[in-house]
């Protein structure tokens, strides 16, 4: 009797251990639906210049999975195996990433678009025993071979390069029968992935165990709302590599659609006309850039039923926007989530436009909706010290700003290699462990979560005041002439000074700047959150993150401005702890306001009378004299700051900003050179482009390349400034001239041809400058 009953435990056991493989999905979709389409690719243009596909269905990718993780087996990959992977999204990357799943190793999967540099800074971290490279990728270790002194076997996609490793080609031998897939429990690590967070210069290795995978899976299927038919396409190659466990057919689409903004709307709108996709999963930026295109075009998505994006924070009047272009039942669903816990809330874009949004301009914080089924959140204190243990005690009373805490089995427990970053992001509650986002907001009495900012951006002006970022920059979002602004702080803490930095709106020249300063020192004086608001600069362009152009590198401005003001940088002690977080914004008796109020529209704080800020004319077409400012104001330039540096992690431009980062250096001085007159093409390219004397169709338009430009960006506009005004001195910008400065428009045909400019690798531009990525890599 015992004997048969633990005979039955150990067969159940057996069936549950089976079954946590992710890669088992794939086994038996074959099986149930062998001839449906898992993966399709773009290959190109037929000769009809009509968009042409490649495919696996799920018999195939799972017969491929197998051959390829024989000859991963017979190389000497085995279970546990960090196998780091170098390789573009497509389908053999597909084939691969499910064979190492098979034989139970653990893929390590790289953003491609993160550029060299931190490519070869995430082998580092992780220290892979495999790597499987392409051949775009070959040149990384060439470049920083000390970083890959881990790798003991490298296995290329194609032919053997320069003769170094084996073939992926040549391990593939078609055996008959079935591959006998690893035995796996919940803890064994599944994958290795990165953090999307620029705040530091290497993304922090994260270890997603299956068990962690699976629930991921099942929250997927709940959020995008799933059918049999349905079909994603996604720019985020972790969404990408789950779709065929969930029984999904995958688009993926071309390298330049992982590479935000770069995506090509063509390409995107053709792949949902042939396939008539369903599900968009993609970032607020690439959206954005898709959204123009269809309001330029005229062209109406009718195939979309739900629309996710992910990453970064979604602006409520651009959601708004998409909605013209889809179903009238369709809407887009902005997903808070980070890489250690991809899924936590979500609201949909109608309930965001007719409800959250307004809040959201008047300091309450970005509503990021409520917790999803299966996760919990709790707020604590703000702290950068390390919490040994969970106590309820750490958990803020009411509506007050907190850290956001999250827990849940699709939440990762630990990074890899890094015992610093486990310490200072983990919280132990027995079996199960908190993770620390970073993020701070509050949560309503209706469950709903405010996100607002980082707790590594909050400025503590004094003992009793902190500032947080998205509650303050949302006020001054709402100017017509304010394209992004960021709050930042500098000089020591906590006696913090707070400066706004502004980057104008897409066709601004700059003109009459000092009463556009006195607009948003009026705006500063009507919140009591933005009241100590002093500073106001303005930045040519923000440097940004390589994925996700709306994160915004605060440290990199912050020393900017640090250097403008002569502040010193503010430090960053990791044991300083605040208590003021319910001295900074009160949300809760925000929350409780007549809502009425709310719903009137924001004027001057100096001038009740004043006409409302979202109906100020956005051209200033008559002259606005301002005598009260009478231009003390000098031009200030320093090439080191104010140039076109550091847009992106992986420009030529970014390595001279970090070179000096834990003495990271390229093997000889042969890159440098490299990288020397990489550069130089590249300015008098610039040199050239400026001197046109009007953009062509398709030319981007940049208005801050002119001679206005120079002025403004080189001038920092401050209110004691505005204060020391003398009759003798005259503005720096020449305000004697009438009429509306107007950007070139473009014109297109009604019925235009999608496919044009694709062939030659081409790409539609828009007006909207957020849209652009100024420093692509070379």
């Amino acid at each position: 009797m015992n004997n048969s009953q633990n005979n039955d435990t150990e067969k159940k056991e057996a069936t549950i251990i089976e079954q946590t493989n992710i890669s088992r999905h794939i086994t038996d979709f074959s099986q149930t639906a062998p001839y449906k389409k898992a993966v399709i690719c773009l290959s190109g243009r037929d000769d009809n210049r009509k968009m042409a596909y490649s495919h696996l269905t799920f018999r195939q990718l799972n017969q491929q999975s197998d051959d390829i993780a024989r000859g991963l087996q017979r190389s000497g990959v085995v279970r546990g195996t960090k196998t780091a992977l170098q390789m573009t999204p497509g389908i053999q990357w597909f084939a691969v990433t499910y064979a190492l799943l098979k034989i139970g190793a653990v893929p390590v999967l790289i953003q491609p678009s993160l550029g060299f540099r931190h490519i070869a800074q995430c082998i580092k971290a992780v220290e892979p025993e495999a790597l499987i490279t392409s051949p775009q990728f070959s040149m990384i270790q060439m470049m920083y071979p000390k970083y890959y002194q881990s790798v003991h076997l490298q296995i290329n996609t194609g032919r053997n390069w320069f003769k170094k490793g084996l073939s992926l080609l040549d391990l593939q031998q078609n055996e008959p029968g079935p591959f006998q897939i690893a035995d796996i429990r919940d803890q064994d690590h599944g994958m290795i992935v990165f953090s999307t967070s620029n705040e530091v210069d290497v993304p922090k290795p994260i270890i997603l165990t299956h068990k962690m995978l699976n629930a991921t899976m099942s929250l997927m299927e709940s959020v995008l709302n799933l059918c049999s038919e349905s079909l994603l396409l996604s720019t985020f190659p972790f969404f990408m590599i789950l779709s065929p466990a969930l029984g999904l057919r995958q688009i993926i689409p071309s390298l330049n659609s992982i590479q935000s903004p770069k995506i090509d709307p063509r390409m995107i709108i053709e792949s949902i006309w042939d396939h008539g996709i369903t599900h968009l999963l993609m970032t607020p930026t690439q959206l954005m850039v898709l959204e123009n295109f269809l309001r330029d075009a005229g062209i109406f998505l009718h195939s979309i039923q739900r629309i996710l994006s992910w990453g970064e924070a979604y602006p409520a009047e651009e959601l708004q926007k998409f909605h013209y272009f889809v179903n009238n039942s369709s809407q887009v669903f902005p997903v808070y989530g980070i890489a250690e816990a991809p899924l936590v809330t979500t609201l949909g874009s109608h309930e965001i436009v007719s409800e959250t949004q307004i809040k959201t301009e008047r300091g309450f914080g970005l509503c990021q909706g409520k917790i999803i089924t299966d996760m919990d959140m709790k707020i604590i204190e703000v702290s950068d010290r390390p919490i040994d243990n969970w106590s309820d005690d750490l958990m803020i009373e009411g509506s007050n700003i907190g850290e956001l805490v999250v827990k849940g089995e699709a939440v990762s427990n630990k990074y890899a290699n890094s015992v610093k970053a486990d310490a200072l992001t983990k919280i132990p509650d027995g079996k199960n462990m908190w993770h620390r986002t970073g993020d701070v907001g509050w949560i309503d009495s209706n469950g709903y979560f405010w996100f607002c900012g980082r707790k590594k951006d909050r400025i503590i002006i004094s003992e009793d005041e902190t500032l947080y970022t998205i509650p303050c920059e949302a006020v001054f979002m709402r100017h017509q002439r304010v394209h992004r602004c960021i709050i930042v702080g500098v000089g020591p803490v906590p006696y913090q000074t707070p400066v706004l930095i502004i980057e104008l709106a897409p066709g601004d020249s700059g003109k009459y700047i000092s009463t556009l300063t006195h607009e948003l020192m009026d705006l500063a004086q009507a919140y009591p959150h933005t009241g100590n608001i002093k500073n106001i600069l303005f930045r040519k362009r923000f440097p940004v993150h390589p994925i996700f152009h709306q994160k915004i590198n605060r440290k990199q401005l912050t020393v900017w401005a640090a250097k403008k003001l002569g502040k010193s940088i503010p430090d960053e002690a990791p044991d300083r702890v605040s208590d003021e977080h319910s001295k900074a914004i009160y949300p809760s008796s925000l929350e409780d306001s007549d809502e009425k109020a709310l719903s009137e529209p924001l004027m001057h704080a100096t001038d009740p009378q004043a006409k409302p800020i979202s109906t100020i004319d956005k051209s200033f077409s008559e002259p606005i004299v301002d005598d009260t400012f009478n231009g003390n104001v000098t031009e200030q330039k320093d090439s080191s700051f104010v140039s076109e540096q550091v847009d992106t992690y992986g420009d030529i431009d970014a390595y001279d900003a970090y070179d000096d980062i834990d003495g990271f250096q390229p093997k000889n001085q042969f890159v440098t050179r490299m990288k020397t007159a990489l550069n130089t093409v590249k300015e008098k390219a610039k040199s050239v482009m400026t001197k046109k004397n009007s953009p062509s169709e398709y030319d981007e338009y940049d208005p801050l390349d002119n001679d206005i430009d120079d002025a403004y960006m080189s001038t920092d506009i401050t209110a004691e400034l505005q204060t020391a005004s003398s009759s003798n001195d005259t503005l720096p910008f020449d305000n004697s001239q009438q009429g509306t400065t107007e950007m070139p428009q473009k014109t297109y045909s009604t019925e235009p041809d999608i496919t044009q400019n694709n062939e030659a690798g081409g790409h539609f531009h828009n007006d909207n400058d957020m849209m652009k990525d100024k420093g692509s890599s070379v």
